[in-house]
C-alpha cells in the first residue's frame, strides 16, 4: 500500500467495549511510602531483536506501509503466578511487577483478563517516577477483559496494583504483550526541524480545529506505528466519538486489535517551541464503520473512520468536533494539524489554491497543497502525519492527508489530501461505508456543517446541569421554514434557545406550559442547530434541528 511519492518515505501515517483510559489520579502507594523496587522480581518480553526489526521495516517501507515504531512482545506475567505481594498494616494487599524490555526507548503494556474490585487501583509509571499512569479502577473493567495503558519512557514499566483487605482475592490481571518502542518517540526523537507547534503564533485561529486532532497509535499484526486523525461531527449531532484518518493506516486489524488503538488529545506543547505536553489525555479502542476500499488511494480517496467503544469523552480533555465540507469546493487558504513522526502536534499553513488532482490514478480524488513560510518555520508533513486534517479558510475539514514529496529538505514539495467531497460517496465497495452515511444519518442532503465543541448538549455552555439532559421531539427536521418541538415532562416555564455550531445563541424564544411550540425557521441561515430547553438556569433537554434551504 503507498503512503507516500517515491521520492521519500515517510507518511505514517463485534461488540465488545474497552474504556477511554480515563483514570482517578493520585500517587501510588509505594511512591507516596518510598518503598524500594530493588528487590521486586523484573519479568521480561522476548527479546527485542533489532537485525530482524530493521530487514521488516525495509521492507515495509519497499511496498509503501506506514513505518512502525514499536513491536508488541509477548509477556506472561499475572497477579499471582509473577510479580510480588505484600500485605501492609492494615490489612491491605500491595502486588508490584517492573515489565521491561531491554533497550526500549519507551514501554506499554496490554492486558487480558482485566478485571478490578471495588476501590482496587492500578498505577503505571517510569522507574524515575517522572511518569505516572492512573489510578485505574473498576470503572476500566470491560466484559471482554482487554486494557492497554500507554508510553512510559525507557526501558522499563513499573505495575502496582493497590487491593483492599475488603476485596482481598477479588481482583485479577494478566500482562501478555509489552510495547518495545524503538524510534519516533516525541520525548526522544523529534520531527523536522521547520515544523511549527500549533501553539506558535500561526495557530491562534485554530484553537477548536487543534482540539479537534488527535494522535492515534495503531497496533496491528504486533506492530505499532502512529497515524494522525479527526474527531468529527456530525448531522445528528449527537457526540458520537467518530475520528476520521486514512485508509492506508488500516489494512486488516482484528476487533481485538482495534480496541487496542489509543486516540491522544491534547498531545502538544503548552508554548512555542517548549512547554509541557500531557500525554495522558487517551481514549482507548474503536470499531470500523467507513472506508474507501481502495487499497489506501489507489482508486479512491483513502479515508478511514472508527467510531470510539466509549460513547463519553471526559470533557477535561475540551474535545472539539471538527466541521467538514463535502461540497467539493476547495481553498485559497487553511492549515493541516497534524503529529509528524508521532510529534507533539504542529500546523502546517497553505496560502495558494488548492488543486484538483489524484493520488493512484482516479482522477479529481484528492486535493494537492503546497505548504507556506510563516512566523516560525516552514511546517510540512511527515511520517505520523497521515490521516491528518486539511482545513480550509471557513475552519471546516475539506481532506484527509494520504501522503506527497514535502518534507523540512524539501519545502517545496506538493501533499495530497483525499476529498471529504470524494469519502462522501464516490469509492468503491459497499456503498453502506461512505462517509455520509455516517456524517449524515438521516440522509438530509446537506454537505457542510461547522464543528462545535458541544453539539449535544453535553459539555461546555451548560449552567447547572446536575441531571441526565434528555431529548426534544422535533418535526419535520430537516425543515425549510418551522418546526414543532415537544417538550418531554414540562412542568415549569423555560427558554427555548436556538445555538449554531460554534456555539452561539442566535435565537431565544419564552416557553409556556403548552406541550408544543412552534419555531418559525426562515430567520435562520441552512445549516445545522442545537436546541436547548432551559428552566431556571439548567438545561433540561436538547436536540438537532436542520435547515435547508426551500
Amino acid at each position: 500500500m503507498k503512503y507516500r511519492l517515491p521520492t521519500w518515505v515517510a507518511m505514517a501515517a463485534t461488540t465488545t467495549q474497552l474504556l477511554a483510559q480515563v483514570s482517578v489520579g493520585g500517587t501510588p502507594y509505594s511512591l507516596r511510602a518510598a518503598l524500594p523496587w530493588t528487590n521486586v522480581p523484573t519479568v521480561h518480553g522476548t527479546p527485542f531483536n533489532a537485525a530482524a526489526v530493521a530487514e521488516e521495516d525495509a521492507r515495509r517501507e519497499a511496498e509503501g506501509l506506514v513505518p512502525a515504531y514499536a513491536r508488541v512482545l509477548p509477556v506472561n506475567a499475572g497477579l499471582y503466578d509473577a510479580g510480588q505481594w505484600a500485605t501492609l498494616p492494615n490489612g491491605d494487599r500491595l502486588w508490584r511487577l517492573r515489565v521491561a524490555s531491554t533497550g526500549a526507548l519507551a514501554t506499554e503494556l496490554f492486558y487480558t483478563d482485566f478485571h478490578l474490585p471495588a476501590n482496587a487501583t492500578l498505577h503505571v509509571f517510569s522507574e524515575d517516577g517522572s511518569t505516572v499512569l492512573g489510578g485505574f479502577t473498576a470503572f476500566n473493567n470491560r466484559t471482554e477483559g482487554e486494557f492497554t495503558t500507554s508510553l512510559v519512557p525507557g526501558e522499563a514499566s513499573l505495575v502496582e496494583y493497590y487491593e483492599p483487605a475488603a476485596v482481598a482475592g477479588e481482583g485479577n490481571l494478566h500482562i501478555s504483550g509489552v510495547g518495545h518502542a524503538y524510534r519516533d518517540v516525541a520525548e526522544v526523537t523529534a520531527s523536522g526541524a521547520c515544523e511549527v507547534d500549533v501553539n506558535c503564533s500561526e495557530g491562534n485561529d485554530w484553537h477548536p480545529q487543534r482540539d479537534a486532532t488527535v494522535r492515534i497509535s495503531i497496533q496491528e499484526g504486533g506492530f505499532m506505528f502512529w497515524c494522525t486523525g479527526a474527531l468529527v461531527n456530525n448531522l445528528a449531532q449527537d457526540c458520537k466519538p467518530y475520528y476520521l484518518t486514512a485508509q492506508h493506516c488500516y489494512t486488516g486489524a482484528n476487533q481485538s486489535e482495534l480496541n487496542q488503538w489509543k486516540f491522544y488529545f491534547n498531545y502538544e506543547r503548552s508554548g512555542c517551541g517548549s512547554g509541557s505536553s500531557p500525554s495522558n489525555h487517551t481514549m482507548v479502542g474503536c470499531f470500523k464503520r467507513g472506508a474507501s476500499n481502495d487499497n489506501g488511494g489507489d482508486s479512491g480517496s483513502d479515508f478511514l473512520l472508527v467510531e470510539g467503544t466509549t460513547a463519553a469523552i471526559p470533557g477535561s480533555y475540551n474535545p472539539y468536533w471538527a466541521g467538514w465540507d463535502a461540497s467539493g469546493t476547495g481553498g485559497n487558504n487553511g492549515v493541516g494539524i497534524h503529529h509528524p513522526a508521532g510529534d507533539r502536534k504542529k500546523i502546517s499553513s497553505y496560502t495558494t489554491p488548492l488543486a484538483s488532482s489524484t493520488w493512484g490514478g482516479v482522477s479529481g480524488t484528492h486535493w494537492r497543497v503546497k505548504w507556506a513560510a510563516t512566523a516560525n518555520g516552514h511546517g510540512v508533513t511527515e511520517q505520523g502525519s497521515s490521516g491528518s486534517p486539511l482545513f480550509n479558510a471557513a475552519k471546516r475539514i475539506i481532506g484527509t492527508l494520504t501522503g506527497g514529496t514535502s518534507s523540512c529538505s524539501n519545502v517545496n514539495g506538493f501533499d495530497y489530501y483525499g476529498k471529504i467531497s470524494y469519502h462522501w460517496q464516490s469509492n468503491p465497495g459497499p456503498s453502506s461505508m461512505r462517509l455520509k452515511n455516517f456524517l449524515d444519518p438521516a440522509a438530509t442532503g446537506t454537505l457542510s456543517m461547522d464543528g462545535s465543541y458541544d453539539p449535544c448538549g453535553m459539555y461546555v455552555g451548560i449552567a447547572g446541569t446536575d441531571a441526565p439532559v434528555g431529548h426534544l421531539q422535533v418535526w419535520p427536521n430537516p425543515t425549510t421554514d418551522a418546526v414543532v418541538v415537544s417538550f418531554p415532562g414540562q412542568t415549569r416555564e423555560g427558554l427555548l434557545e436556538v445555538h449554531d455550531m460554534g456555539g452561539r445563541m442566535v435565537a431565544g424564544h419564552s416557553v409556556g406550559l403548552e406541550p408544543e411550540f412552534r419555531l418559525n425557521t426562515t430567520g435562520l441561515q441552512a445549516g445545522a442547530y442545537l436546541l436547548r430547553w432551559v428552566v431556571d438556569g439548567h438545561t433540561k433537554a436538547t436536540a438537532p434541528l436542520i435547515v435547508v434551504q426551500p
